[in-house]
């Protein structure tokens, strides 16, 4: 007797095909699952980033509204330039920028004059 090799009927076509497009469909939803997500994300952290703008720009609208005032004017000219109103007299401060150290328990006095 011949082997018979295995007969393919319609209905067995139809039942490939079937599973193509299952496999098919099955694939692009994930796809499109992963790129929505994807999308999700961007969005979110885009949102994130337009909030922190959003307070950015409140922050220099501020800062604008302050420098534009005759008392930041004010403030300018006397800490820059050393100006003051007539009738005001300017005080000079002088005094010593640092305290010197003293020395430690365990410190040598080399050290005190080569740390700076």
């Amino acid at each position: 007797m011949a082997a018979r090799l295995p007969t393919f009927g319609p209905a067995h076509v139809v039942l490939a095909l079937a599973l193509v497009l299952i496999t098919l469909f099955i694939y692009a939803s994930a796809q499109t699952a992963g790129r929505s997500h994807q999308l999700r994300q961007q969005q979110q952290a885009l949102a994130l980033e337009v909030a922190e703008l959003r307070d950015d720009q409140a922050e220099l609208t501020g800062l604008l509204r302050w420098i534009q005032t005759d008392e930041y004017a004010e403030q300018l000219a006397r800490e820059q330039f050393g100006l003051a109103r007539p009738g005001e007299m300017i005080v000079a401060v002088d005094a010593p920028s640092e305290q010197p150290r003293a020395q430690r328990a365990g410190e040598d006095w080399w050290e005190l004059l080569f740390s700076r």
